[in-house]
């Protein structure tokens, strides 16, 4: 029984919004962006956003796969530094692991993918700039164009403790090794001991006050960085 790690396609990106929700639920950011709105109109931006996602270039989606299964068990995207930024310059199976190009294999879907992204009625418009916007300025103290960029981890909340994490978390090690390029990351407090204990250092911490836009609570979130290991 085992975890295959797998480039994404749109005919998984109902699923990966779903395991996006899921495992996020109750740390703040998706109850105070979304008040009162309804759960599918929530996941129907979510799967548009991941549609942009599999669109981009230099974005590389995965999603975690049980063998046995099929059924995907988590997801990730990893942000990989411009071509001819400073640093290592390896090779993806074919082509420059920089650029994947489209992961979208249909033009209806990259039609949808190019189209803006309009927040629902409802939304608190200051809450969701101002969380970015919290984590932009925090971390322009310590991200570098050469590093590569974990944007987001998620393991479905019924496979926790499978090594889902690490399987998705080895998938971008063993580029950034290759290419000898860092890893920056911004973890949330659920998530803070894996990466720990997989070779991660904290920086700083960043602390998101939803009360200060009209928000409940707050969250906190630490900037962590992994340096590149050696390849025997």
């Amino acid at each position: 029984m085992g975890i295959q790690i797998r480039y994404a396609t749109e005919s998984l990106v109902p699923t990966l919004a779903t395991i996006n929700i899921q495992s996020f639920a109750g740390q703040g950011f998706i109850t105070n962006t979304f008040p009162n709105i309804a759960d599918d109109v929530i996941h129907e931006l979510k799967r548009k956003r991941y549609l942009q996602k599999l669109a981009h270039p230099r974005t590389h989606v995965v999603a975690a796969v049980d063998e046995d299964t099929g059924e995907v068990v988590g997801c990730a995207r990893w942000l990989f530094p411009p071509s001819g930024a400073e640093g290592g310059a390896g090779e993806k199976e074919g082509e420059g692991e920089e650029d994947i190009g489209s992961q979208l294999s249909s033009e209806e879907a990259a039609a949808e993918a190019r189209a803006e992204l309009e927040l629902p009625p409802g939304t608190n418009r200051g809450i969701y700039d101002g969380f970015f916007q919290v984590l932009k300025e925090k971390g322009e103290k310590y991200y570098r164009e050469d590093d590569i960029v974990l944007e987001f981890i998620a393991t479905r909340p019924d496979q926790q403790g499978r090594g889902v994490g690490k399987a998705l978390l080895r998938w971008g090690m063993e580029r950034a090794d290759k290419q000898q390029r860092r890893i920056y990351l911004e973890a949330t407090t659920p998530g803070f001991p894996l990466y720990a204990k997989m070779g991660w250092e904290s920086l700083d911490k960043a602390e998101i006050d939803y009360t200060r836009w009209g928000g409940e609570g707050t969250q906190v979130l630490t900037l962590m960085v992994r340096d590149p290991q050696q390849q025997q």
